[in-house]
């Protein structure tokens, strides 16, 4: 057997895998979601003309949403090799699929390599972290500013606390920022006798500030959509606070979820404790009221999990086909 239909085989046969345990885990997890304590709010929630006005704008922003990262992530790739919109959509989507059903979703770049035609595998890689550290960076710069600006209000903080806080927080975001514009550092530090990485590492050389600068403009637009569906789905089931605060609140809790280890289809509980548990800090030292509104930001939680999360990995099941594991010499980048 020649070695394109062997490959082609090898294709088949790890699409295959990806597409029945993402089905498998997606069942799984979906029938282990209790309803019933959240029944008849979720009845009344769905029965309120109101609320199903905030909802349909939330699920439209969604592909809103992924169409802003596939633009981004057009962009990063167009330096290596020019593809379409659709198929960088369906690269997305095909990357929803396989980060959630990996740790901290490090599976996302697997979707989107194996759809290039011209460039290899180890390029995209580099090329996607680019992409995924914008946006994980912009996320580390709002947090930080939505949790300083929570602890400001705090009153149990004396002043030099509050200066070694503002201080940490400032020094973190200046060298996470300058690392970024700085990443084609990496490019120098590969050692030259590794000739095969040295090679494909070389890739980050060619982003410079203005392109730089671009990926995390998308990445800052992609960043306000996603929150502003959090909001929106925060007010609908009820928590009615200032919208810049709810925006404040949201921003911390997408922060702090960075930073536990969690596998997409299995966090929506995870993401409803972290919710609650910022909520309460708030309504205890900012307004100084008790929180009782527990099962409504749960609620809230689950229905943007299930809409940004679950609804995109479904998607992305039908583009699983689209990515290839293996592919001939002739189809890499030279």
């Amino acid at each position: 057997m020649d070695k394109t239909k062997l490959y082609k085989y090898y294709n088949i046969g790890i699409q295959s895998v990806i597409i029945i345990a993402a089905i498998v885990l997606l069942y799984y997890e979906l029938s282990k979601i209790s309803i019933y304590e959240y029944q008849h709010l979720l009845t009344n929630y769905f029965q309120d003309s109101q609320f199903l006005g905030w909802f349909v704008i939330v699920v439209l922003l969604m592909p809103i949403n992924w169409s802003i990262e596939a633009a981004k992530w057009r962009f990063i790739v167009s330096s290596k090799e020019q593809i379409s919109f659709p198929l960088a959509l369906k690269a997305i989507f095909a990357g929803a699929s396989v980060s959630a059903l990996s740790p901290n979703r490090v599976g996302d770049f697997l979707g989107r390599v194996f759809v290039l035609k011209k460039t290899s595998f180890l390029q995209g890689t580099f090329i996607t972290l680019i992409g995924s550290y914008a946006q994980t960076l912009i996320s580390i710069v709002i947090g930080f500013l939505a949790m300083l600006f929570l602890a400001f209000h705090r009153s149990d903080w004396d002043v030099s606390e509050m200066y070694l806080v503002y201080m940490i927080a400032g020094l973190f975001i200046a060298f996470s920022v300058f690392l970024y514009y700085k990443i084609s550092v990496l490019s120098r530090i590969v050692p030259k006798k590794w000739k095969r990485i040295y090679g494909y590492i070389q890739v980050l050389s060619t982003y410079r500030f203005p392109e730089l600068s671009t990926i995390l403009l998308f990445s800052l637009l992609r960043y306000f959509v996603f929150s502003t569906q959090f909001v929106i789905m925060l007010w609908a089931v009820g928590i009615h606070i200032p919208v810049f605060h709810l925006f404040v609140l949201v921003s911390t809790i997408f922060f702090i979820n960075m930073f536990r280890p969690s596998i997409a289809l299995v966090e929506f509980v995870i993401r409803g404790v972290v919710s609650v548990s910022v909520m309460y800090e708030y309504y205890d030292y900012f307004l100084h009221q008790s929180f009782d509104s527990k099962s409504e930001v749960v609620i809230a939680s689950t229905l943007i999990w299930f809409i940004n999360i679950i609804i995109p990995a479904i998607i992305g099941l039908f583009f699983i086909k689209d990515m290839e594991f293996f592919k001939n010499k002739k189809n890499k980048a030279e």
